[in-house]
């Protein structure tokens, strides 16, 4: 997408303004994803003229839009107080992304537009509204309030190769003809010459190629012997005459005329290659025209049945949040399924089937994001409208964790990451959302019979109690620590004569100290996979010994960050761990005094996270080698807070929150959001002049 998309989506990723007109009315209900920048309190937390004062929006954002004498975001005609909202919809093998603003002034939209993509730019009329081609793939529609900007992709343009494959086996009718047809009650930007009607050229084999140069039989002149040429006469009974040997002139011209023929060949297909793709390119612009074109008219004059109805919508996306982000994954899955597929599907069968997909409704999801004064705020929900499907969801989240599990994490730790789910409905679960998604790959219809006893006698197979039993579904995984340390690698340096010496070398790298602990009901098992490698130990040359409780793997000395790894299996747990600490604990029976409200947390949710920034930054900070890095490093240790995540069921949803905090001096998270970018943004630009003066 194109330097004005990708600008526009950063700058409104900020501005979220008190709402005017509903554009959500806008939104098709078709739309596989869709985001609101809405921000009903901005005006408090990041005003307009604050936006300005950023160094960043001048000397990056404006420089990035080439509006070098631009000086405040309010003369970019685009109305930042209002809604902004984009939308994904996948239809007719196009992926279109769009996006919608309401404009102050229309010159200085259309200056900017024109900045970036040209001043050449050819506008139509359609009535209430002007249309125009910024590329092949880009257009903008607008009036005197709003603007639709439309990226659109078409995915299907049909393969060369598989084209030549059915002609060679006289099944071209598929390929015969490829013709643009527009809908007649829909505008179209091209002009009528641009419609495209064409016949992709045909494929002549190669025995078929003759080279006129060589296609008369020339005299053989070999040396020292008379010149032969072969006369006409009487047919008469031919005689088996020993072949004269072809001496290095004869042989030189038989291989310059089968090079030349292959060289010609060769020429020849690489053309009608070429114009084939020619061809399938201006398809592709004429469906993404058309596409666009029916996306603007849907905007401003043909009403379309909004999103804004639809029940997940509503049931997750909070009006009131600052940004909104909801997304329908069957959708985007039923889209990557035909666009893998599609091309497959055209060799083996040359047709285009109807696909019939599974109806039922699946889960949608949604992020709210709310920027409070000392943290950013994301709450996530998962909704499914099907009543089965829900159901077999919240079983899955129907779990939880072990409080054994809880006491490995050790106060202070850097982070952890906790996760407790039932995995036999997990199983259960994965069976039907296996069936769904094969039955909305393309042209699978006719063996969704086949294809369904299949998952059903794979169900039967599986032992879905066996699973559980083995795993389950409690794990944790524990950052403890990080320290540095020096190890020691292989290089290589060169003499005058470039002869390679090796040589040792030193350099510092992060030494994690992490556990991972999981619940287990099968200790047998993972007893004998532990147990396993002290057979191969001595063959292999590696060292792996029972310590009588636990196993150790001894890394090599000063080669890696790590020295050790433990294994053990006890009570229930199966334990992978770099800490010497650990293993001493789950051999005595005793944890580690986790805090009280990182324990609650774990205990409490499905999904808890925690990272503790401070400690990352500062673990990172050791690796830093550049004032650059330093400086950055030192910013976000005295301004980021930590960051947690913890999901589970609520009001009979899947329902997570995860916060942000922040510290330092900032009215709100908003501001901190622009004064980190403009800090990190000065940090570097002054390096930048630092050098250059060291340089001159």
């Amino acid at each position: 997408m194109k330097q004005i998309i990708l600008s526009l989506t950063a700058l409104v990723g900020f501005a979220f303004l008190a709402p005017a007109q509903n554009f959500i009315t806008k939104v098709p209900a078709n739309a596989s994803l869709v985001v609101k920048y809405s921000g009903e309190n901005f005006s408090k937390n990041v005003p307009i003229k604050k936006v300005d004062s950023y160094n960043f929006i001048t000397n990056s954002f404006f420089k990035m839009l080439h509006l070098d004498s631009m000086k405040s975001i309010q003369n970019l005609g685009i109305d930042f107080e209002k809604d902004i909202y984009q939308y994904v919809t996948m239809e007719d093998s196009s992926v279109n992304f769009v996006t919608l603003l309401q404009l102050t002034n229309v010159p200085q939209f259309l200056q900017m537009v024109q900045k970036n993509y040209g001043k050449n730019l050819k506008k139509e009329q359609r009535g209430a509204y002007q249309i125009m081609a910024l590329s092949d793939d880009t257009y903008l529609g607008w009036n005197e309030t709003i603007a639709t900007i439309v990226y659109s992709n078409y995915q299907s343009n049909k393969s060369y190769y598989d084209y030549k494959y059915n002609v060679e086996n006289n099944n071209d009718s598929a390929f015969a003809s490829v013709e643009a047809t527009v809908d007649t009650t829909s505008a179209v930007i091209a002009p009528p010459e641009d419609v495209i009607v064409f016949t992709p050229p045909v494929i002549v084999s190669d025995d078929k190629i003759e080279n006129v140069e060589y296609a008369e039989k020339k005299p053989i002149k070999q040396k020292g012997k008379k010149t032969i040429t072969k006369k006409k006469g009487p047919v008469v009974a031919k005689k088996k005459v020993k072949k004269p040997k072809l001496d290095e002139t004869v042989i030189e011209e038989m291989a310059s005329e089968s090079n030349y023929k292959q060289t010609y060949a060769d020429s020849v297909e690489e053309a009608k290659r070429d114009l084939w793709q020619q061809q399938q390119a201006m398809y592709a612009k004429l469906k993404q025209n058309t596409n666009a074109d029916k996306i603007c008219a849907t905007t401003f004059i043909t009403a379309a049945t909004s999103i804004e109805n639809d029940i997940s919508y509503k049931k997750i996306i909070d009006p009131t949040a600052h940004v909104s982000i909801w997304v329908n994954y069957e959708s985007i899955l039923k889209q990557y399924w035909g666009y893998i597929f599609k091309g497959w599907y055209s060799v083996m069968h040359y047709n285009t089937p109807t696909v019939k997909a599974d109806s039922t409704e699946g889960f949608k999801s949604a992020v709210n994001i709310y920027f409070d004064k000392d943290k950013m705020r994301m709450e996530q929900k998962s909704f499914a409208p099907d009543e089965a499907t829900a159901k077999m969801g919240l079983a899955v989240m129907n779990s939880k964790q072990n409080v054994a599990i809880a006491n490995y994490v050790n106060p202070g730790a850097i982070g952890h990451f906790s996760v407790s789910i039932n995995t036999e409905a997990m199983a259960n679960y994965y069976y039907a959302i296996l069936k769904k998604s094969i039955s909305s790959i393309p042209y699978m219809n006719e063996y969704g019979d086949v294809v369904n006893a299949y998952i059903d006698l794979l169900e039967i197979m599986i032992d879905e109690k066996g699973i559980a039993d083995l795993m389950p579904g409690n794990f944790l995984f524990v950052m403890h620590d990080a320290k540095t340390k020096q190890v020691t690698y292989t290089d290589y340096d060169y003499d005058k004569e470039y002869n390679r010496k090796e040589v040792t070398k030193t350099k510092t790298e992060l030494s994690p100290n992490f556990t991972f602990v999981m619940e287990t009901r099968k200790e047998a098992f993972f007893k004998k996979i532990i147990d396993l490698p002290i057979k191969f130990a001595k063959k292999e040359k590696y060292d792996y010994q029972n310590k009588g409780g636990y196993y150790e793997f001894v890394f090599k000395k000063d080669k890696y960050p790590i020295s050790s790894l433990y294994f053990m299996v006890k009570d229930g747990r199966a334990i992978i761990t770099t800490s010497k600490q650990v293993v001493d604990n789950t051999l005595a029976n005793i944890g580690f005094a986790t805090e009280e409200a990182t324990k609650k947390s774990i205990l409490n949710n499905n999904y808890s996270l925690k990272l503790n920034a401070s400690k990352i930054i500062e673990t990172m900070t050791a690796e830093f080698n550049t004032d650059v890095n330093k400086k950055v490093s030192n910013y976000l240790l005295e301004n980021l807070g930590d960051v947690t995540m913890e999901s589970a069921v609520k009001d009979g949803m899947i329902q997570g929150t995860t916060l942000m905090n922040i510290k330092g001096n900032h009215t709100n998270s908003l501001e901190f959001l622009f004064n980190m970018i403009d800090a990190i943004n000065n940090i570097i630009e002054t390096d930048k002049q630092e050098k250059s003066k060291k340089v001159d």
